[in-house]
């Protein structure tokens, strides 16, 4: 199909296809942004629009995916060239939001958008462009576990959670290399021929030492004073001023 004779409606159609949204389209295309959302909607079910659309989009399908490089995500050099592609996309992304060029942000393909509408009933529709960090973590999550399957990379936080003492030293031996295996020992045996100092244990708040008494000569195993005979009263035989006592 040749272009549309209308030139307006065929600058809307190669706008769409160009990432545009449809109100987007529709004003880059000349018309009034007054009225451009539902005038955009109209003009996108004209059946003339409709197929020139779907020829458009299929023509330049094979283009896009000629334009993608497939990697093999288990080779390092090749991860590392996706995430400087990733890298570089969303740089692009950022330089085109400060220029207010948000064809630019979509043509990155690191950009998502979405409608929103404000002011209820009487209100209008609006477009919201944001990094699309889901798809980018999730590349990473990929890239991360398929470095991990094939033995490139370690996550060393999992060391200790894997069972068995020869497993958890293969995990060691990937993630260090001899010379930081060799230090780490050295310092485990410094540690164990140091001094250790005992310290006293802290007294509790609050709670006073107790009294101890001393000992005396005067004073029994119970604490009291011993009196002597004349003290008492009583002789060294038991008697009372001489006299014998009743016991």
């Amino acid at each position: 199909m040749a272009e549309l004779k209308n030139p307006k409606h065929e600058k809307f159609v190669q706008n769409i296809v160009r990432g545009l949204s449809p109100t987007e389209a529709y004003i880059s295309a000349g018309y009034l942004g007054k009225g451009a959302n539902a005038s955009a909607a109209r003009l996108q079910k004209n059946p003339q629009v409709c197929t020139r659309l779907a020829e458009l989009r299929k023509a330049v399908e094979p283009i896009l995916e000629a334009a993608i490089v497939k990697l093999i995500v288990t080779e390092r050099f090749q991860r590392l060239a996706a995430i400087q592609d990733r890298w570089d996309r969303v740089r692009a992304a950022i330089n085109a939001r400060a220029r207010e060029d948000y064809e630019a942000m979509m043509a990155t393909g690191v950009v998502c958008r979405k409608k929103r509408w404000i002011g209820g009933k009487e209100g209008y529709e609006v477009d919201e462009y944001e990094i699309d960090t889901g798809a980018l973590e999730a590349l990473n999550s990929i890239e991360k576990r398929a470095a991990i399957e094939t033995g490139q990379e370690v996550d060393r936080s999992d060391i200790n959670l894997r069972g068995g003492v020869a497993a958890q030293a293969e995990l060691l031996r990937r993630a260090f290399t001899l010379e930081e295996l060799e230090a780490m020992d050295a310092k485990i045996e410094a540690a164990k021929k140091a001094p250790k100092l005992i310290e006293a244990p802290a007294a509790e708040p609050g709670v006073k030492e107790q009294e101890r008494p001393t000992s005396s000569s005067s004073e029994s195993s119970f604490g009291r004073a011993k009196l002597g005979p004349s003290e008492t009263g009583l002789d060294v035989n038991g008697h009372v001023n001489g006299k014998e006592s009743w016991r």
